[in-house]
């Protein structure tokens, strides 16, 4: 894992070298992709929204009927096996 880091910033110095100074900044790579070009304003960026749909909402399960099913409980929450040590 360490020398995959390293690699990374390896790069990045790298890429640091480049003469950036006549780029323009931008947000994003492209403001044309899936765009009409006749659009304006924040209807060019359209493609990047949507509207929020609640889809298949269900109704939960209960806290009760959900620890009916578990291999160990204390009646309010599940017990687990401790998984991570210090």
């Amino acid at each position: 894992m360490v020398r995959d880091l390293n690699s990374i910033l390896d790069y990045i110095d790298r890429l640091n070298e480049l003469d950036t100074s006549n780029v323009e900044p931008m947000a994003q790579v492209s403001d044309h992709y899936g765009v009409d070009e006749s659009k304006q304003g924040s209807e060019r960026f359209s493609y990047a929204s949507r509207e929020d749909v609640v889809e298949g909402l269900r109704k939960s399960l209960s806290q009760e009927v959900a620890l009916e099913n578990a291999a160990d409980s204390d009646g309010t929450f599940f017990r687990v096996p401790k998984v991570i040590e210090r």
